[in-house]
């Protein structure tokens, strides 16, 4: 769980570490998706040759079961889809901006992976891989604030963003990077950066990236994990943050699903469940009629 790691002021501290304790203590236990396995190492790239999508060339948010299921949802959604396989793009309530809370620690590593390559570095010392791989696998705070104080802050982040045209992202400028906010497209666009080849960093950093977000703590691969079946690739972060337990969590998940004819990528974020379970089940259905919807069909 997201935790703020600075101090404003004694009472602020105090308010917001309590605040975090009873979200930590009456959240309800995370689970990992039942029919999604999850590999590590390197990415298979996959675009079939003898399969289409039906309905991946259309706009995933207007079909009718995603529809109503949304519909459902109120208005505590905002989600994007990109699939590969039709370079087709699906946006849900497109530029609604969200907390990051811990889907932030994607961005802090790619920042650094890319300081890392500018340097023309071939990958990071052996006490960063350590606080990497606890900032994705265990979503540990502290290493995200290591790595976060290291790669220079906000203005770091916020100059990798930019160049991959993160254009509605804002870093926080005072430390407390779970607090930053983006949009689910912006989110797909940093994933573009991980799983598919671009000119920002080579294939040696985004294999690495996606293996730690393909070994995740099973605990924490609820989420856009949902749907997939065994055998499928699934690159995942999840962040939850309770701003006010009992009315408005923050409950996002993030990453890339490849296997069984699918190719794609999906952010979803949602604000004002009272539980954090309730913003999982929400984005679970979500994704689940997505991988559905997404199912080839041979011509």
């Amino acid at each position: 769980m997201f935790r703020l790691l600075r101090t404003v002021t004694m009472a602020t501290v105090l308010a917001i570490g309590l605040l975090v304790v009873i979200g930590h203590l009456t959240a309800p236990p995370r689970r990992a998706a039942s029919t999604t396995s999850t590999t590590t190492g390197a990415r298979t790239k996959r675009k079939p040759a003898a399969a289409l999508t039906g309905d991946g060339e259309k706009d995933l948010f207007t079909l009718p079961a995603v529809a109503a299921y949304l519909n459902a949802s109120s208005d505590n959604v905002t989600a994007a889809v990109y699939d590969e396989v039709t370079g087709v793009t699906s946006l849900y309530r497109p530029g609604v901006t969200e907390q990051c809370a811990s889907i932030m620690k994607v961005d802090i590593l790619a920042t650094l992976e890319s300081e890392a390559e500018a340097q023309n570095v071939t990958q990071l010392p052996s006490d960063q891989q350590v606080l990497a791989t606890q900032m994705i696998e265990e979503s540990n705070d502290d290493d995200a604030q290591d790595l976060w104080d290291f790669e220079g802050g906000s203005s770091a982040v916020s100059a990798f963003d930019a160049k991959v045209s993160m254009t509605d992202t804002a870093p926080n400028t005072e430390g407390y990077w779970g607090l930053s906010t983006t949009t689910a497209a912006d989110q797909v666009a940093l994933l573009k950066i991980i799983a598919f080849p671009n000119s920002i960093l080579d294939t040696n950093w985004r294999d690495y990236e996606l293996g730690l977000m393909t070994n995740v703590d099973p605990s924490q691969s609820w989420g856009i994990s949902s749907g997939p079946t065994a055998g499928v690739t699934v690159a995942i972060k999840n962040g939850w943050l309770p701003n006010d337990p009992g009315t408005a969590w923050q409950v996002n998940s993030i990453g890339w699903v490849s296997g069984a004819g699918r190719d794609y990528l999906i952010a979803v974020l949602t604000f004002g469940e009272p539980t954090e379970q309730d913003g999982i089940q929400t984005i679970e259905g979500l994704s689940s009629l997505i991988w559905n919807d997404l199912a080839p069909v041979r011509p």
